[in-house]
């Protein structure tokens, strides 16, 4: 396996690449950037429905890196989902409900697509709901702090 030491850049999470909207390019999967090889991973996900789904060793041998490597891609995976929606849960519960969807659509159940469209969109008008939240007492908290209160 040829294995790569690839330099991330390091950003701030709102600068972060936007994996759902990178399309690989048509060269190796070992020539791959750091940000191409997790926009592949993540539709990978999605598309087997569940993050467990995927076989590190596999894929460090795909892309030409350590599974360590492939680990940290996840792991940066979990993040950007979680910047977007949430935590890990976000990533696995999104990915199942969109299996479940996209399986039901294929197999012409409009009834079972429509419950999962809607888990979703409840799914995740309560996790933004809960950032929101979080943010608003994290800004109080904040606020409290500025004023010396402990």
């Amino acid at each position: 396996m040829n294995q790569t030491t690839e330099e991330e850049p390091v950003v701030e999470s709102s600068n972060a690449p936007d994996y759902a909207a990178i399309t690989p390019s048509g060269k190796p999967p070992t020539e791959y950037t750091y940000a191409e090889r997790r926009a592949e991973l993540l539709q990978q996900i999605e598309d087997l429905g569940h993050p467990s789904a995927v076989n590190q060793t596999e894929l460090a041998d795909r892309y030409g890196v350590s599974q360590q490597q492939i680990s940290k891609d996840l792991d940066r995976l979990d993040e950007y989902v979680r910047d977007r929606l949430g935590r890990r849960r976000d990533l696995e519960i999104g990915s199942v409900l969109k299996r479940c969807m996209t399986g039901a659509l294929e197999e012409g159940d409009w009834n079972d697509a429509r419950k999962a469209a809607t888990a979703y969109d409840e799914y995740l008008d309560r996790r933004i709901d809960t950032l929101e939240f979080r943010r608003r007492i994290a800004a109080l908290e904040d606020a409290a702090d500025a004023e010396g209160d402990p």
